[in-house]
């Protein structure tokens, strides 16, 4: 339970060492994105499980793929970009065959969705508010099978509730902080070179996407501006693969993490480790041949 430490007055705790698995929690990255996925699949293994006892069978979910940030390739998605843009105008085509859990609630009588809401986050639905990072705080349910399969994973709904939004704040926080990285800057520099010789001066990525928003809700539409968006995100994509500008900030970000605060620190430390212990309780959990998709 890492959060609970941040109301602590004692003396400064020592400063840990930052290791590799705190960076890639901070940051998302490194062995992060497959212990995220390893860990929403155990997750959803044991809630079906717990779920079939009372007599619901839900399909399986898809499999999560989160984004790799070291797979600058992918990172950027110049294949994504050619075929809608930022997906301001149009969004990424979605498969309308797959598997849908809400599909199947939706099928039930509303008696059975009724009881189906009880099996899944016990009767009157029970919750409580837990203490995150700064001033955030999360809502969880504490009872029914939602609660049980994270408390199988991380010990209790608390612990899972810190491993899953503490990471995302600290994501956030060393981001903002790398746009102010010397490097990064200088690198975005020649990412804003190469784009104005095509023609655009956005300041950087995020300015070309949120320029382009702004037209959008004020009216610009069809065909003329699709095809000037997917032209823009294309440029930006290339521009980004020829400077490494995706993998400038990602180096960025994880410098970050040193210059933590010794209080960030100790936080951070506490819940890569609580990550950790999580993440193997999954494996364990998605290696045992007794606990199938089928």
């Amino acid at each position: 339970m890492a959060a609970g430490m941040l109301g602590c007055t004692s003396a400064q705790p020592s400063i840990p060492q930052v290791s590799a698995a705190m960076t890639d929690v901070a940051t998302r990255s490194g062995r992060f994105p497959t212990g995220a996925e390893q860990l929403q699949a155990a997750f959803d293994r044991l809630d079906r499980e717990c779920l079939s006892k009372a007599g619901f069978h839900l399909p399986a979910a898809p499999r999560a793929s989160l984004p790799v940030p070291e797979n600058e390739a992918a990172t950027i998605d110049l294949a994504g970009r050619r075929q809608h843009g930022y997906g301001i105008s149009m969004s990424p085509d979605r498969s309308a065959t797959t598997e849908n859990p809400n599909a199947y609630a939706s099928s039930l009588s509303a008696r059975d969705r009724q009881r189906l809401g009880r099996a899944q986050f016990g009767p009157g639905m029970p919750r409580a508010g837990i203490a995150l990072k700064g001033k955030g705080k999360a809502t969880v349910p504490t009872a029914g099978c939602v609660a049980r399969a994270r408390t199988a994973l991380a010990g209790d709904v608390q612990t899972w509730a810190e491993i899953s939004y503490i990471p995302q704040q600290f994501d956030d926080q060393v981001s903002r902080e790398a746009l102010e990285d010397t490097g990064y800057r200088a690198t975005l520099a020649r990412w804003r070179s190469c784009m104005a010789k095509v023609g655009y001066t956005y300041a950087s990525p995020d300015a070309a996407v949120t320029g382009l928003q702004q037209e959008f809700e004020r009216g610009e539409n069809g065909t003329r501006f699709q095809r000037r968006e997917i032209a823009v995100a294309v440029s930006d994509g290339e521009c980004a693969s020829r400077t490494h500008l995706p993998s400038g900030l990602l180096r960025a970000r994880r410098q970050q993490v040193a210059g933590l605060t010794a209080r960030d620190l100790s936080l951070l430390h506490s819940v890569s480790k609580d990550w950790g212990s999580a993440v193997a309780r999954a494996r364990r959990v998605l290696a045992d041949p007794a606990k199938n998709d089928a």
